[in-house]
């Protein structure tokens, strides 16, 4: 499941396993897609294929976590992922999110052309002239979704 969200803290003590393998099936909901774009093609082989268990260190190497806490504080550190992220620009933080994800089977062309239209789209929100403004003025952004 880890592989289908677009950030993640794992706890120093979690194991990760796409262990469909072991019991006859394969991945589904989109396990054998997901996976290889966050860990690449080889090591999304290798774990399908095999099914094994693997730490939450190996997953932060695979890129299927962001990050790893110790499991006392991972609440604390999700929540101060989450707020870091919740003072941003919600439209910036929505267009970054589209361009990513449309734009990750793409060709590069068509990726760019993704990215231009979600650049479009915002560039003349309240929000980016905040945004701006903010930065001149060496001040913190207060952002309105808008």
């Amino acid at each position: 499941m880890v592989e289908s969200t677009h950030l993640a803290v794992g706890a120093n003590i979690a194991t990760f396993s796409k262990s469909e393998i072991n019991i006859g099936i394969i991945p589904t909901f989109g396990g054998t897609r997901r996976l290889p774009w966050n860990s690449g093609r080889k090591a999304a082989i290798e774990l399908i294929l095999t099914g094994r268990v693997f730490n939450a260190e190996e997953a932060a190497r695979l890129g299927l976590v962001n990050r790893v806490a110790p499991a006392a504080s991972l609440l604390s550190e999700a929540l101060a992922l989450a707020e870091v992220l919740a003072a941003k620009p919600p439209l910036a933080v929505s267009a970054a999110l589209a361009a990513i994800h449309r734009g990750l089977d793409a060709s590069i062309d068509d990726g760019l052309a993704i990215e231009q239209a979600e650049f479009a789209r915002i560039v003349s929100t309240n929000d980016a002239r905040e945004g701006v403004a903010a930065f001149v003025e060496k001040r913190a952004a207060q952002f309105q979704g808008r």
